[in-house]
């Protein structure tokens, strides 16, 4: 197999940094591969392991002139599905469980699974087995979908479509009787693992429609984690783990915060029952929206943090990122989307207090600008446009310039010619950083008559298609935080 350039690059990258928190907890056993390859000699090889959509190197061995390797350390390795990689990025995999770690593999670059021999290794034997099966079956499989593209008679493709099929059925019966007469081996974990749930016929009602025409979804959501065991630590260290937490928070769940944050407390309070797996679970999610770039997707984070990690539960975080995380938490607390914007009762430049939540609007756009911004240079006339096109359509802005030299701002806004009232804070009563995240300018919200907070984080353009969304009733597609800058 080739690893692709990605992987290699995040494999030499990050190399075992990662492995060093997940080994602590396993006695000092060690392991012991001997790996023969013959078309390599004399070079260098890596021991990597799969984690989330990462490949991460456990270590490096030397190949020795008759093409062995060592794999070969005091601690026992947490068990998963390994790699050993190889020059030109070739590589197989192997199975690592937690009790025998000492074993044999030999093989032939030209192809490692078909010419693959296992000593002292059964769950490596059933592996090769399964790898060797599902070989075949998915050389079949793409043939019979090359002759589908090739032909556009439908009885023709009913028939492939049909072959296709049993041959799916072979398949799931093979990992069927896998898991039935080898019920304690790691493959039948993984397979277990990979399960998904056949969706029974529909119920009807009684003039013979779908009684629910949710009903697919709801069982599929509903018993999509039945055969996972969350306990098994090892199906942290495979593709599995990352992949189904993936498909059930994009596929399978409501883009809306509290929907995501009802499934990912499903997700983490199952993973309780194993560490490892706790861990990867909350961290990856907690990253994921942490960085998400669709806008909204911050108050997940919020909730994640404020729930698992400031609550004591992330024992693994220490003193310094805790603090950091604590931070970040405040500065975005009271400027989630669907919250009411944080009250600012300020100067204009008359020195006459404004009140934001005194203004009456059916929308607000509040801007944050910077005169020494070069953004804010570039996009003033854009929102200056927008002002012009709204402004008798119930659409008030207010700018709120984050410097504190009067003459300056006062000659921003007669360059600029900025129409609307603009606000300053010359002794940062109001804290405005930090109730609005204020790290970067220009940065524009938008407030509904309520002064509750629609959107945030949007250039000019993402405001106007919003706006003319909201004003004429259109449904409004996602929109992803425009702060790049």
């Amino acid at each position: 197999m080739q690893l692709n350039k990605f992987f290699l690059r995040i494999l030499l990258i990050y190399g075992a940094c990662l492995f060093l928190f997940v080994v602590p907890g396993f006695a000092k056993e060690g392991y012991n591969i001997k790996v023969k390859v013959k078309g390599f000699a004399d070079t260098t090889c890596y021991l990597a392991y799969y984690y989330g959509s990462r490949i991460l190197v456990s270590d490096t061995f030397n190949i020795d002139s008759k093409g062995v390797v060592q794999f070969k350390g005091n601690e026992k390795l947490p068990g998963g599905i390994y790699l050993a990689v190889f020059p030109g990025s070739k590589y197989f995999e192997m199975l690592v469980n937690t009790d025998n770690q000492e074993f044999a593999l030999e093989t032939d670059s030209a192809d490692f699974v078909n010419n693959m021999k296992v000593t002292g290794s059964p769950d490596n034997k059933l592996f090769n087995d399964y790898q060797r099966y599902l070989g075949k079956k998915q050389k079949v499989i793409a043939e019979l979908k090359k002759q589908k593209d090739t032909t556009q008679n439908e009885d023709s493709i009913a028939l492939i479509d049909e072959s296709i099929g049993a041959v799916e059925k072979d398949i799931k019966a093979y990992r069927e009787t896998i898991t039935k007469e080898n019920p304690n081996s790691f493959l039948a974990a993984i397979i277990q693992a990979m399960w998904e749930p056949e969706i029974p016929e529909i119920p009807k009602n009684e003039k013979g429609d779908p009684a629910d025409p949710q009903f697919a979804y709801k069982y599929f959501k509903s018993h999509y984690w039945d055969k996972y065991n969350f306990a098994d630590g090892r199906l942290v260290r495979t593709p599995i783990f990352n992949n189904k937490i993936t498909y059930y928070l994009d596929n399978l769940t409501l883009k809306l915060p509290d929907s995501i944050n009802v499934s990912a407390d499903f997700i983490i309070e199952r993973a309780k029952a194993n560490p490892d797996a706790f861990r990867f679970a909350l961290s990856q999610m907690t990253y994921n929206y942490e960085t998400s770039k669709i806008m909204g997707m911050d108050a997940v984070f919020v909730h994640l943090a404020q729930k698992y990690y400031l609550t004591g539960f992330a024992t693994w975080m220490d003193s310094t990122n805790m603090s950091k995380m604590t931070e970040r938490v405040n500065r975005l607390k009271y400027n989630l989307v669907g919250l009411k914007a944080p009250e600012l009762l300020m100067p204009d430049l008359d020195n006459n207090n404004v009140s934001l939540h005194g203004l009456k609007s059916e929308y607000v756009v509040m801007v944050f600008w910077d005169y020494n911004c070069g953004h804010c240079k570039k996009e003033m006339p854009d929102i200056v446009a927008l002002h012009e096109k709204y402004k008798d359509k119930g659409v008030t802005i207010l700018g709120i310039c984050t410097r504190v030299e009067l003459d300056e701002i006062k000659k921003f806004v007669a360059e600029y010619k900025l129409p609307w009232n603009n606000l300053w804070d010359p002794y940062n009563r109001t804290k405005f950083r930090d109730l609005y995240d204020i790290y970067s300018t220009p940065t524009i919200y938008v407030l509904d008559k309520d002064k509750k907070i629609i959107a945030k984080r949007l250039d000019p353009k993402q405001v106007d298609e919003m706006l003319d969304n909201l004003i004429n009733k259109k449904q409004a597609p996602a929109m992803k935080v425009g702060d790049d800058r």
